[in-house]
């Protein structure tokens, strides 16, 4: 569980020791958004996103191992276990080891994760950048392409055709001429991937109610709908 303080302000989360970070956008920006999306899937330790999504592995190999812990499936493999290394030095912006007599991620030679602590590790993550739990997890995906950037390309090409859904990109432009808090242009890309996504449902409160209040004020409200409040807590 994060400290909501703290991730609002931008500060890591100590876990085990070290420190838990929510990338800020500049950082994003700079290797580029599916890299980024890269990194956070395998520290989400999903065996079958990394496996089937990412690599393209075969399905009839795939069931073979789907019983299996999903920690021990992707820390056996040494190419798998080096793109996790990759991934928790970006988190948590330390160098990282695995021990393979314990299974365990070390930093600085302390024991960071195992596969009895790993899933709060996950936690973290998610909430840090906010990633909404798969309400899909029965749902077997094909996985045709061979290649890891196949995939990649598969499903950028896939995201860019759903118009309605804003991209970080956009969520960026409209902090950036809401006029609030003095975010803009040349200042957005130190926020968090946290500081993002909370500032923006702030906004998306505030402009209901702002929305909303002429008609109420004028009568024109129906009985049984209230003015929505924008001053109470945030899901995030």
């Amino acid at each position: 569980m994060i400290d909501r303080m703290q991730a609002f302000l931008g500060h890591p989360t100590k876990f085990n020791e070290s420190y838990i970070h929510s990338p800020n956008l500049d950082e994003i920006a700079i290797m580029g958004y599916m890299e980024y999306m890269i990194k956070l899937n395998f520290s989400l330790f999903d065996k079958e996103k990394i496996l089937l999504d990412m690599f393209g592995m075969d399905e009839n190999e795939y069931d073979s191992i789907e019983s299996s812990p999903d920690y021990h499936i992707l820390t056996d493999h040494p190419q798998l276990r080096e793109h996790i290394i990759d991934s928790i030095e970006f988190f948590t912006k330390s160098k990282v080891s695995f021990d393979s007599d314990t299974g365990s991620f070390l930093i600085n030679g302390i024991e960071f994760i195992n596969e009895n602590t790993y899933l709060a590790y996950v936690d973290i993550i998610k909430q840090l950048n906010v990633v909404e739990s798969n309400s899909d997890n029965g749902r077997r995906k094909t996985a045709k392409a061979k290649s890891f950037q196949d995939r990649i390309n598969f499903f950028k090409k896939k995201a860019q055709k759903k118009e309605d859904v804003l991209e970080i990109k956009d969520i960026l432009s409209i902090l950036c001429n809401a006029g609030i808090n003095g975010i803009n242009i040349f200042n957005v890309g130190t926020l968090s991937i946290y500081q993002m996504y909370e500032e923006f449902e702030r906004l998306n409160v505030k402009e209901s109610f702002s929305r909303l209040l002429p008609v109420w004020a004028n009568g024109h409200l129906g009985e049984s709908n209230k003015l929505p409040e924008w001053i109470k807590r945030t899901k995030l």
